[in-house]
This record gives structure tokens, sequence and C-alpha cells, in this order.
């Protein structure tokens, strides 16, 4: 009997997902030769897909796009600065020139550019490329690929964002400005397009290890700290990223419109909260970074919290 409750699945599966997720489905990954997008292609080939990497690195584009190919799946490298005027539109036309289509962008390109400073001390050139490095890359890519897949009634979009566009980020208010762009433009197009077949939705991604963040590479007495800066209790690696793009980019997140899936080893939910090794506090001391008597850390609480 056909009501309600039967279970309907969309063409092309059957609501088991067997096989590779993105089987021969062609994808362009922006920042392609990044840490966490690079294991992205990685994951991608893995499941299926063919590879267009867009990255202005041109070694470790060529690093990644071997590793795809080693993986028995097509790859295209394209070196470029996406944040030069014209770049988008030559990176989509080659890219249309070689695979025919594009069924999946994945928006990973971003950067802090410049290290923290008072907002007042910081310039409207930098402003601009800021903009250009976080947001603008984003519309333009968007536009070149999203009037093909929403004709072919399939397509997948996949924005980097940050939890720094969040919450406050001390230092970094014209970034946090654009990663919040990001999320905002994210939901207003998948609402634009929900029912089209393509979705959009991005990943806010916080205390995974990359070549742009530095704490990685803190000296070795530091990593007694990580349990009590991330929850999870160690720092993300690429792959751990890339799991939730794949999610996004294949059937398993055909439902998912509009969101930001936030993938940060819990930072964001814990608030401002920390793990030492007494407890977990908001206000935290560094005597309890350090201290492992439980007793001691007890003992270095203001009196009036005792």
């Amino acid at each position: 009997m056909n009501d309600r409750t039967t279970p309907t699945y969309p063409p092309g599966h059957d609501g088991r997902w067997t096989g590779p997720l993105l089987r021969d489905r062609i994808a362009v990954v922006t920042g392609g030769a990044g840490a966490i997008a690079g294991a992205t292609c990685a994951l991608f080939a893995d499941h299926g897909a063919d590879i267009v990497v867009v990255d202005n690195d041109a070694d470790r584009t060529a690093a990644v796009v071997a590793d795809v190919e080693q993986r028995g799946r097509r790859a295209l490298g394209v070196v470029c600065d996406l944040m030069a005027d014209g770049s988008i539109e030559t990176m989509s036309a080659t890219a249309l020139e070689t695979f025919g289509r594009v069924d999946i962008l994945v928006n990973a390109m971003g950067h802090a550019l410049a290290p923290a400073a008072s907002f007042e001390d910081t310039s409207p050139e930098l402003w601009d490329r800021l903009y250009r490095a976080n947001l603008l890359h984003v519309f333009r890519a968007t536009h070149a690929f999203l009037p093909g897949m929403r004709e072919r009634g399939w397509g997948r979009i996949v924005n980097f964002s940050s939890v720094e566009g969040m919450r406050a980020a001390p230092g970094l208010a014209v970034y946090t400005a654009f990663k919040a762009g990001v999320d905002a433009f994210t939901r207003s197009v998948a609402i634009d397009v929900g029912g089209s077949g393509v979705t959009v939705n991005s990943v806010a991604v916080d205390k995974t290890l990359s070549y742009q963040t530095g704490y990685g590479r803190f000296p070795e007495e530091y990593d007694r700290h990580v349990p009590v800066w991330v929850p999870a209790g160690r720092y993300g690696q690429g792959s751990d990223i890339a799991a939730v793009v794949l999610f996004l980019a294949s059937e398993l997140g055909s439902f998912v419109v509009g969101q930001s899936i936030v993938a940060d080893g819990g930072t964001l939910a814990a608030g401002g909260w920390y793990r030492t090794p007494a407890r977990w506090v908001n206000s935290p001391l560094l005597l309890q970074y350090f201290e492992d008597d439980p007793a001691a850390a007890a003992a270095a609480r203001p009196a009036t919290l005792r």
C-alpha cells in the first residue's frame, strides 16, 4: 500500500547507497592543493569522481593531480590566482572544455592573509584582498557552474566558511565578516535553487591541521594542551573534513539544504569552556593547564569560587 509513510528515493539510488558515492561525477575543488582540500580530492577520487584541482601553488597542485590519477581517476590541474579578475572565467572554461560539465563545486579557497590587528590598523587594500580571498571567488565560481547544474537537474556546491564567522575573532574583524557572508550566501542560494536537484551547503572548520595554521607546529610540550583546547581531544586532520564534504557532495546529503556544518572537534559547542586536568572551567588558569594534581588545581581557583 502506497501512502505518505512509504519511503521513496531520488532517481539513481535505491536507498542503500552502495558502491562509490560519486561514480563518474566531475568535481572542481578550489584551493585544491591545501591540506584539507587535497584530502577532499583524494576521497572524491576514491569514490569515483574526476577532479579539477585549482590552486596557486604549482608544486602542490601537481602532487594532488598525481595522487588522484594514482587512484585511477582523471585529474586536471589549473594553477591560477582566483583573487585576480578573469581567473574564474578562464578556469571554468578550461574545466568545461576538458570534462564537458561540472557536477560538484567545492569552494575551499580562503585565507586570513595578514596577522591579527585592530580594525583601525587595517587598510581598504587589505579589505579588498580579504574579500577576494574569501567571498568574491565563491560568488564567481558559483555563478560560473550553477546554471549547468540546474539545467542538468543535479549538482552540489560546498562552500568553506569558518567558525570564526560564527563567533568573535579578535583582530580579524574583516576576515570574519566575509566568512559570515559565505554562510549567508550559502543559505540564500540554497533556497533559490531548492527543488532543482542542486544543493548548496557550507562547512565551518576549526582546529584542523593545514598549511595555513601554526598551532600544529607548536613544540611537543604544548601537546598536553590539545585536550584543553579541543573537546574531541585531538586536532582535526584533512580527512576528517573531507568526510563531511563527501557527505554533502553525494546523495547522502540530498536532503541537507542551506546548512553550515561545523567540523571543529567541539570548539564552537564548548562556547568558551575548557577541559583542565581537574575540571571544565570557563575562566581557565594557566596553572591548571600544567597541573597534574587535582587538589593543587582546585587550590588555584580564586577564593570567591572555592
